[in-house]
Formats: structure tokens, sequence, C-alpha cells
């Protein structure tokens, strides 16, 4: 049976609106699809069109996506469409697709070497490294030196995500400290505690004071990190942004060789995400760049994912087509 004759046949079963989603494949292109209205199929048999539509080799096409488990479904549903070519196509997730680009351009961070990407284990290493150097009132109690280590990450992921620098970070809390401080609301004026610190004054500086400790460790983290030429896995998307923000030869490289370029769950992205395809082809009139996603399986705010970051495609490329799919083949 011929790929062909697969990819035809499967064609001829979409819907209307799917057919506009697979045909229209230039130019910037946004899609909402809810649940069960064929995300995958839709992204696959684009990818096929392209292929069959232009002189592009599978090589040119850049499909980015979250997981490990959603690049090898795309793969899968490539190669029954299209055999043996699906394996030229680049299918990644943000994250690797990022350490390969900082593998290749690390000089434009000022790196003598590529960075090594930490596992897990080497970041709790570091983490563990950073409570001892230092005293901490807050984030080191007696007996559970570790107690606050996931909460610290996801705290430090999101920072990175929205890309929130330590240093920006420390001294927002430095503001916010000396406001409340020197704040005459925050005095009492009647009663046994005239001229004292409210109660409710002094909380929020103690709670100010622990996050305070928390910006200093993510501070002093960073730093750790700089010193052994190690990225943590948030690191990434930062550095893959960093090095299009000071590389014109970068960003041609990559403009170059990815001449279609795909975006699975945008809904999932974070502004970091978002400002890579801005940094490198927001200033390219009409992008070959589709996004699909479902508005309504934001979950707002995790991991950095919001729905103006959902919703800002339309504001970087404000004449892009928006196709909505509502048939849900899965009920």
């Amino acid at each position: 049976m011929k790929k062909e004759g697969v990819f035809e046949r499967e064609y001829e079963k979409l819907n209307t609106e799917q057919k506009k989603a697979v045909d229209t494949i230039n130019g910037p292109v946004m899609v909402v699809a809810g649940p069960g209205t064929g995300k995958t199929q839709i992204l696959a048999m684009r990818i096929g069109n392209i292929l069959r539509k232009t002189d592009i080799k599978g090589d040119g096409i850049l499909c980015l996506t979250f997981t490990n488990s959603a690049v090898e479904a795309m793969k899968d549903r490539l190669r029954g469409y299209l055999g043996g070519a699906a394996d030229d196509v680049n299918i990644f997730t943000f994250h690797s697709f990022g350490m390969k680009v900082i593998e290749e351009h690390y000089s434009v961070l000022g790196l003598a070497a590529a960075p090594k990407l930490l596992d897990e284990i080497d970041t709790i290493s570091i983490f563990d490294e950073v409570l001892e150097k230092s005293s901490w009132q807050y984030l080191k109690p007696r007996g559970e030196h570790s107690r606050y280590f996931k909460d610290m990450r996801s705290i430090f992921s999101l920072l990175k995500r929205e890309r929130i620098i330590s240093e920006y970070f420390l001294s927002k809390i430095e503001e916010d400290l000396e406001f409340v401080k020197n704040d005459p609301e925050n005095i009492s004026t009647r009663g046994e505690s005239k001229g004292e610190m409210k109660k409710e004054a002094q909380n929020k500086i103690e709670s100010l004071e622990r996050t305070r400790e928390v910006a200093k460790f993510f501070e002093l983290y960073e730093d750790t990190k700089k010193l052994k030429n190690v990225f943590d896995y948030d690191d990434v998307l930062e550095n893959l942004v960093k090095i299009m923000e000071k590389s014109k030869n970068a960003v041609a490289d990559v403009r170059e060789r990815y001449l279609f370029v795909l975006v699975d769950e945008h809904q999932d992205s974070s502004r970091v995400q978002n400002e890579f395809l801005k940094t490198v082809w927001g200033k390219v009139e009409q992008p070959d760049i589709f996004v699909v996603g479902d508005d309504r399986q934001l979950i707002y705010g995790f991991s950095g994912a919001s729905i103006d970051h959902f919703k800002g495609f339309n504001k970087t490329w404000k004449n892009a087509k928006l196709i909505t799919l509502v048939d849900n083949y899965r009920s």
C-alpha cells in the first residue's frame, strides 16, 4: 500500500475546517482546537501537505512540542503517511531543540565550551552545595535540609519561564520590604500597641524576609551553575532566546534552515517560548509559522503558561489566519 494512497484516504475523512488547517500552508496560522478534534492528525497531515505541494525537503520543516511522548506520537503518525521520508522532518521538544542550538552557538553566550545539562541528581547536588555554603534562617530546618527543594525548584522554574532574573527578583523583594516597614498605615495608633508595627504588617515582613532568603538562594544557585558551566532544564529556553537576541547569524541560521515551523500544544507556551518565535520570525512579514492549541485545556499559571501567551501569537502577527476546530471525534 503506497503512502500516497494513505494520505489521500485520510485527507478525505477530514471535515471542512480540518482540511483548511491542512491546506493553509503559507503565512502565520493559528488553530484553536478543542479536545478530540484531531490536533496530532492535523499537524502530521499538514507536514505531509507541505512536502507534497512545495519543493521543501523534510529537513526544512521544524515541529516543536512539549513532551517526548508527543514527539514519538508525531513521528509514528508521520511515518504512517510518508514512510521513510518522515525521518527527515525535524521534530523536537522545545528543550531538546534549545540544547541543539546552544551546542552550536554557545560562544554567543560567552562560554568557552558547550554547557552540560544537569539531570535531577546533579541539580539536587548543587542545591545542597548552596545550602551548606551559607547560613539560612528559614531554608534549612534542622534535620530537614531538603524540605523546600521542590517548592524552590517550582519558583525558580516559573521565574525562568517568565524571564525574571535573580537580581531583579531580589530587588523587588527589597523594595516591598522597605515599603511595608516605612508605610505609616502599618503603625498602630491606638491601644497598648500604639506606635508599634501592626501584627498584620509584622506577618507581611516575616513573609517577605522568607521570600528574600529564597531570592538570595536563587542568586547563589545561578552563580554556582555559571562557575561549573552547567544548565538546568529551565536554563535551556532562556539561553536559546538570549542567543537569538544577541546573534544575527544565529537568527539567520535558524530562518534559513527551517522554512516551515509548526508548534503543537501552544496553550502550554510560556513567555520565553513565545519570545523565541517572536525574536526569530517577528519581523518577517509572512512567516510560515503554524501553531495549534486548546485554550480550554490551559491551566492558568501552570509552568508559566498564560492565556495571554496563547493569544500573543495574534498580537505578534496581526494578519495571522485563525481556524477553529470544534468537532470532537472521541465522543
